[in-house]
């Protein structure tokens, strides 16, 4: 091909693609999510400091493997980051979960589940856990105590179906 030919059609390309292009980075077009059928192959986190190596949480219980398209509970210890063996039962968790699809920083897609945070002496099961699509998942744990606050994050590799 002549490379004048060749590069007509790489313009014209250019052309019928860029408001397709603008369109989409102006977030009315919308632009179909990766997904995949083949379950992630990984060991969950276990264990996880905060930024500022305050807070010490752990992953006590998560099924294995994680149920596709089911609820199901995980349950976390927060301890002290300075002090691992000892277990704090004056802080407060909230959960945030989602898929980053390389993403550095936030979700690409959170979790549809909204799941409930209950606790007994540092103990805390999050129940209502549901993941919608294979592949890595990520937890934001953010723990509280008082003013003090930090975030842990977690891995969870999703799912054989059963």
């Amino acid at each position: 091909m002549p490379s004048s030919n060749r590069a007509a059609k790489v313009a014209l390309a250019l052309v019928l693609l860029a408001p397709a292009a603008a369109v989409a980075a102006s977030g009315d077009m919308k632009m179909p999510m990766p997904m995949t059928d083949t379950p992630a192959d990984f060991k969950p986190t276990r264990s996880a400091y905060t930024a500022d190596h305050r807070f010490l949480v752990r992953l006590l219980s998560v099924p294995a493997p994680i149920p596709f398209q089911k609820y199901f509970t995980v349950t976390f210890g927060v301890y002290d980051g300075h002090d691992p063996g000892k277990k704090l039962s004056d802080v407060e968790l909230t959960i945030a979960a989602g898929m980053r699809h390389g993403m550095q920083h936030g979700f690409k897609h959170g979790m549809a589940s909204a799941p409930k945070i209950s606790s007994k002496d540092g103990v805390f099961d999050v129940s209502g856990m549901y993941f919608t699509m294979m592949g890595p998942w990520t937890l934001e744990v953010t723990v509280s105590q008082g003013s003090k606050r930090g975030v842990a994050y977690f891995q969870l590799p999703c799912c054989r179906t059963q």
